[in-house]
């Protein structure tokens, strides 16, 4: 078998294969998907049978060895801007299918759907978030524990962690309303004590 064969177009796996995240964090975009849905439940997400961090666990010790080596084989740096290129892209095609068929697109809007994936009981595990400021022009998030950091961090996957469950914020926010900005100045990934999500509705 040709290497050419061997080596699968890697952007294209990345793009395909990659949990994302940001909002999903877990890396089903169909389950965020479902949990979006006015009305609708997912009986995963209302009851896995397992925990948060079992269910992470599982699903990072499988595909973070295999990112490990392909960042190795590509090279750290080239790895990783392919990734957050493929993250960004597919974060903010999943946010701007959920968002389709809402009839307004300001701020309310964008931490109704927010807070929907966050309520989630697997979520609420993951990623307790206190909101901090919430109104028509601002929604800030606090994140006293963000487990993702926890465990990438240990796996010596911090790097890739950042790229793969956070980096794709700004495009989803774009995807939703090009005139929300996205800041993040404190993250648990980069080894802060606690994580800080803003989003402005300029103008």
């Amino acid at each position: 078998m040709s290497n050419n064969l061997l080596h699968v177009d890697r952007r294209r796996f990345l793009a395909s294969a990659l949990p994302l995240g940001t909002i999903a964090c877990l890396g089903c975009t169909g389950w965020a998907a479902q949990a979006l849905q006015p009305g609708r439940k997912d009986t995963f997400l209302e009851n896995p049978g397992m925990s948060a961090e079992e269910i992470y666990s599982f699903f990072y010790g499988m595909f973070i060895p295999v990112l490990q080596s392909l960042g190795r084989d590509m090279g750290q740096e080239r790895f990783i801007r392919t990734m957050t290129k493929a993250a960004e892209e597919n974060t903010a095609q999943m946010i701007a299918s959920m968002a389709k068929d809402l009839p307004q697109r300001d701020m309310k809007s964008f931490s109704s759907l927010l807070r929907n994936v966050l309520d989630s009981p697997l979520y609420k595990q993951a990623f307790p978030a206190e909101i901090v400021q919430n109104t028509d022009k601002v929604l800030e998030l606090r994140y006293g524990a963000c487990l993702p950091a926890k465990l990438l961090r240990a796996m010596n996957a911090a790097d890739i962690g950042y790229s793969l469950e956070c980096s794709g914020m700004a495009a989803a926010t774009r995807a939703f309303n090009p005139r929300i900005t996205t800041s993040n100045p404190k993250n648990l990934m980069k080894g802060d004590s606690y994580c800080i999500e803003r989003f402005v509705l300029e103008g």
